[in-house]
């Protein structure tokens, strides 16, 4: 079966946008009724537990994305009997994963109060708190989640996004009027574990709609065997290479430096998480179309293809990191207040942080399509050593903001020049130095236009930060994009991609 590429992908991408907005405004929301009814302090305690029930996911070993890869050839040639063997190995391993979590968060127990430098509020009972998130995890795992598979490799995400809104809503709104009538943090968890349970209830239904000739039942043949075991090796490394990238530096936070500060963190990292939930669902609207085009089309055309994508993908994600930049103080001022923000210096990290995640984006889709996940393994095991000890070394030396640059340092050497000489070196095989050079051009006109239009919101003063905030966002989306697309355009490479992405959005 031949997917619908173009369409499935628009429709993925409205859907997710709508799903995006929701699961940023309304937890947004939810994170300002807990600072304001119960401390900041809650916030650093929800972000270091939230960090800590990711690193216990590396349970989950990379089996989910495995799957999905060897999902694409089936579907392709319509062969239902092997989508029902891999959905029904899913269902397996998510049960086994569940007790496993439950076995490693009973050996974590006892050591959750050396997580937290300093003091936290004497009323809370951590190790519930802790359960809590341990049992939303584990109904997450035997609840029916093996069959969202069935629509990512489908390339049907807006199912997803659809119920996501849905019952995120419904839950979202119930967190905040416990949050206010009762000032109870623990029925706010167990709101969350109810959302959990709803969600994919509602999702196994859909999907047994959608797919009633799939049955799930059979057992794997040798070769599907072998396939995702060196599938799921080298996802297990990418999964903790994210896990220290993302997760240890929030635990690093709460360790050498105390909630307080881990929550400043998590406040600013709630909004790049917020746009980074935007361009992922570019990201994963165009995963199992680009796994589809890689099982049935030339590498040729795969490479043009990515060179356009990658050249829209980073003026879009250059205007937001830029945007960021500008609107970040302001904006975080108005909502936590001056004493709750960091500095310029280390504020200005969190923007750069953003853009280099987007650099290899679109690449990565790419990479994991082709199924590169084993030949990663090198860089990656690399970038997860040097962030921990950069983490460790330069967070005594520089706090938050040592923090931040071991992050940067690392994902650009090793996240965005390491995996493009692994996708080149082993699928592409031509084009290294053109991606580069495009990729790094495009980074100097960002750096540009970002340090002229920062330097104008510096030096812009209001008396009121609401009316600074609502001109300098203004500007941004109006001026900005003016002229970034008119600097843009004088390069041929953005005028030909350009050209493409406006065909392709008339297209059905």
């Amino acid at each position: 079966m031949k997917i619908n590429r173009i369409k499935n992908t628009k429709r993925n991408v409205f859907f997710g946008i709508i799903n995006q907005f929701v699961v940023i405004v309304l937890p947004f929301i939810v994170q300002t009724v807990t600072i304001r009814t119960l401390g900041i302090e809650y916030v650093g305690i929800k972000s270091l537990f939230s960090s800590i029930l990711s690193v216990l996911s590396l349970t989950e070993l990379g089996i989910g994305s495995a799957i999905v890869y060897n999902m694409y050839k089936p579907i392709a040639e319509d062969d239902l009997t092997t989508i029902g063997i891999l959905l029904n190995f899913y269902k397996r391993v998510y049960r086994i994963i569940g007790i496993l979590v439950i076995i490693i968060g009973v050996l974590l127990t006892p050591f959750l109060g050396y997580l937290i430098k300093g003091e936290y509020p004497v009323n809370l009972n951590l190790t519930l708190i802790f359960w809590l998130y341990v049992a939303n995890t584990v109904v997450s795992y035997w609840m029916f989640a093996y069959k969202s598979s069935l629509l990512s490799a489908h390339q049907r995400t807006d199912v997803i996004s659809i119920v996501g809104v849905v019952v995120q809503t419904f839950v979202l709104i119930i967190q905040i009027i416990v949050l206010v009538v009762t000032n109870n943090f623990y029925y706010y968890l167990v709101s969350s574990i109810i959302g959990t349970v709803l969600n994919n209830i509602i999702i196994s239904v859909c999907v047994d709609r959608m797919y009633p000739e799939i049955i799930c039942k059979g057992h794997l043949s040798n070769e599907l065997k072998k396939n995702i075991r060196s599938n799921v090796a080298g996802l297990l490394i990418g999964k903790v290479c994210g896990i220290t990238r993302n997760t240890f530096d929030n635990i690093f936070m709460s360790m050498f430096l105390g909630l307080t500060q881990a929550a400043m963190y998590s406040n600013y990292y709630y909004i790049l998480s917020g746009l980074n939930g935007f361009t992922s669902i570019i990201l994963t609207s165009l995963m199992a179309g680009v796994g589809n085009s890689i099982a049935i089309e030339s590498k040729e055309k795969n490479y043009c293809q990515m060179m356009k994508l990658h050249t829209i993908y980073i003026c879009i994600s250059g205007w937001m990191a830029i945007t960021m930049l500008c609107l970040y103080q302001p904006f975080m001022c108005l909502w936590v207040g001056t004493e709750y923000i960091f500095p310029q210096y280390i504020m200005i990290t969190f923007p750069i942080y953003f853009f280099i995640t987007k650099l290899g984006d679109i690449r990565m889709v790419y990479s994991d399509g082709a199924g590169l996940f084993w030949e990663n393994r090198i860089r990656i095991i690399l970038e997860g050593i040097s962030n921990i000890i950069l983490n460790y070394i330069l967070v005594i030396k520089w706090g938050a903001f040592g923090i931040m640059l071991a992050t940067i340092i690392t994902l650009f050497i090793f996240g965005f020049l390491g995996a493009t000489l692994v996708i080149f070196n082993c699928y592409f095989e031509h084009g290294m130095k053109e991606y580069l050079l495009n990729s790094i051009s495009y980074l100097v006109i960002m750096i540009t236009l970002g340090a002229v239009f920062y330097s104008v919101s510096l030096w812009v003063n209001f008396q009121s930060m609401l009316a600074e905030l609502i001109f300098e966002g203004v500007i941004c989306c109006t001026v900005l994009p003016a002229i970034l697309f008119l600097v843009c355009k004088q390069r041929k490479d953005f005028r030909e991609a350009f050209d493409w992405f406006k065909v392709i959005l008339r297209k059905d």
